[in-house]
């Protein structure tokens, strides 16, 4: 290592790195730099929001199909279980089921067919969950009026 000779007396001598480091000049960068950056990354954001929306929607879509078959095979088991005949009867005639409470509720528990209720409600559950980011779509697309970036 050679010592500079515009260093002062008593320096340390400077090594390869800092030789190099001293002879570089600030480069200012390009005045539209932060704005072609911005509209870059904005740019994928919006695409990599796209895409979820989409698969958002289509699987909320599904969901909600799904819920809507579930349902109605669950109110066919309604039916032919008697289990609707039973509320019908609780809605006509309360002084019925207020004389046996329990025999009404152990009779309408036997009847009613819980697993297609629970599939409808976890299919309903499956379609909101599915649906919420659509909420946010509309914040990552600017409007026609305003200017695209």
């Amino acid at each position: 290592m050679l010592n500079d000779p515009k260093a002062p007396l008593g320096a340390e001598p400077l090594d390869d790195i800092e030789r190099l480091l001293a002879r570089l000049e600030p480069v200012a960068p390009p005045p539209d730099l932060a704005a072609r950056v911005l509209a870059r990354t904005s740019r994928r954001a919006r695409l990599r929001w796209g895409v979820w929306v989409t698969l958002a929607a289509l699987a909320g879509l599904g969901a909600g199909i799904l819920a809507a078959v579930c349902g109605y095979l669950t109110g066919q088991e309604l039916v032919q279980s008697g289990a609707y005949a039973l509320i019908q009867l609780a809605l006509e005639d309360r002084e019925l089921v207020a004389a046996a409470p329990q025999d009404y509720l152990l009779a309408l528990a036997e009847t009613v067919p819980w697993l297609g209720l629970v599939a409808t409600l976890a299919c309903v559950l499956a379609a909101y969950a599915a649906a919420r980011p659509l909420a946010r779509a509309p914040q990552l697309y600017p409007t026609a009026g305003a200017a695209a970036p």
